[in-house]
């Protein structure tokens, strides 16, 4: 048995040390094209395996009013026929090939991505670039993609969670294009006409508003042709709607969304400093010993361990381009909501008055500068990392800076964060079910279409 274990040791040792490599020593190369399109590439030779992800700027916010879900319905029109494929034959090419394809919306950018084998790769180049710049738009796609939109936020309007959410960011993106829906509305589904779909992707897909990250076999020469391969026939430059930054409410709301039920959804936020913000970190390692932390954070402690009130409840950061929030969420028993509301009341309420302890601070660094391996164990996930770190502009070193950063967070930054961000007064809260021990500030009926 000790053998064994000895032998288990010293293999996660191994494995420990080279995910600390990975994630310290990545040699990130930027690769431009002769056209200017730059990339940001990891070399990989050890699968002829290829990822590449990249981002155009602007998503869902772009939408308009009476048009929502169309950045959503844009991008899953995009594998759905290019160039001389219908449908059919382009998913076909795909499938033949072993190519996976993909487009999202999110609320920032529409984001895309290919994985092929290096031997596959010209095929896969092509399908990508005929994708990004001839997208057929076929009558018949845009039916079938609507109906699949409908049923997907019809599927939506379910989730309590959801409900949740969405009356919770009404409030605080009241007027603000944060405020509206990814999937739309059954009416402004309909509303979207071919030409909406192709002014979208003239205006939003475009080389002035992309970035790029490549993982895998393939050398930077070969790279910057085919950067221009694929996306050199892009519009140079991108025309979206200027988008105001979001002021956080002035009153802090208690939202009640009445459901029938045994249970109540929580979603809760606060308001936090910016992706930029030399704070950040500092606000990083407050919310994890908030609620980030799982069964180490004081939410935890006294609603789950100490209460029984709820089997999880958790906060996460989430920086967007023109806001950033921290978005907190747990569920319970009926009976229990008012007392789990006043806990999350008065877990903020101690740390914004008493701060933390110097042990919880070293253990936040622990488990955020420790974590970052994980976020690194594969060519996609290496893509992805470096693609969001284009996004929230952090350079190409930051991989290297961003455990030392973390370390030299100091007690007066935490302090300083806990006192300008972490204020109980600015909490907003939605709960969707039928709460016992709520005085909620507005009531409200659910979402219904």
């Amino acid at each position: 048995m000790k053998k064994v274990l000895s032998v288990l040791f010293f293999t996660f040792f191994l494995f420990c040390c080279r995910e600390a490599k990975a994630a310290h020593f990545l040699q990130i190369e930027e690769v431009v094209s002769p056209g200017g399109i730059r990339a940001w590439l990891v070399r990989d030779d050890r699968l002829p395996l290829i990822s590449i992800r990249f981002a155009f700027r602007g998503g869902t916010e772009q939408d308009p009013p009476d048009k929502q879900g169309l950045a959503e319905m844009t991008a899953s029109l995009l594998t759905q026929g290019a160039g001389p494929y219908d449908v059919e034959a382009f998913q076909k090419k795909l499938a033949n090939n072993s190519i996976r394809m993909d487009f999202s919306a999110g609320r920032d950018a529409i984001r895309g991505g290919l994985k092929t084998l290096k031997s596959t790769r010209k095929e896969a180049f092509s399908l990508l670039r005929l994708a990004l710049t001839s997208p057929r738009f076929d009558p018949d796609s845009i039916e079938r993609i609507k109906a699949q939109q409908i049923t997907a936020l019809q599927f939506e309007l379910g989730s309590a969670s959801w409900q949740a959410r969405r009356a919770l960011f009404s409030h605080i993106f009241a007027g603000h294009p944060y405020s509206l829906r990814k999937l739309g509305t059954e009416e402004t589904v309909n509303n979207i006409t071919s030409s909406d779909i192709r002014s979208f992707t003239e205006r939003i897909l475009a080389r002035g508003n992309l970035l790029v990250a490549v993982t895998g076999d393939i050398a930077p020469a070969e790279l910057a042709i085919q950067l221009d391969n694929i996306f050199g026939g892009l519009p140079a430059l991108p025309q979206p709607a200027q988008i105001s930054e979001a002021e956080w409410p002035e009153e802090r709301a208690v939202i009640l969304v009445k459901r029938d039920g045994t249970q109540t959804n929580f979603a809760f936020a606060l308001p936090m400093p910016r992706r930029d913000d030399p704070d950040w970190f500092a606000a990083e390692i407050v919310n994890y010993i908030l609620g980030g932390g799982g069964f180490s954070s004081r939410l935890m402690l006294e609603a789950r361990d100490k209460a029984g009130l709820t089997y999880g409840i958790q906060t996460a950061l989430a920086p967007m381009d023109h806001a950033s929030i921290l978005i907190g969420q747990a569920a319970v028993n009926n009976p229990d909501a008012g007392e789990t509301l006043d806990k999350i009341k008065k877990v903020l309420l101690d740390i914004h008055e008493n701060s933390v302890t110097q042990e919880e601070i070293e253990a936040a660094k622990d488990y955020l500068t420790g974590s970052l391996p994980l976020a690194l164990t594969n060519t996609d996930a290496i893509a992805n990392t470096l693609l969001d770190i284009q996004l929230d502009k952090l350079g190409r070193d930051y991989l290297e800076r961003r455990n030392l950063l973390i370390r030299q967070v100091d007690t007066e930054a935490v302090l300083r964060v806990i006192s300008r961000w972490f204020d109980p007064g600015k909490m907003s809260f939605a709960l969707v079910g039928a709460p016992e021990g709520i005085n909620p500030t507005i009531i409200q009926e659910q979402v219904k279409r």
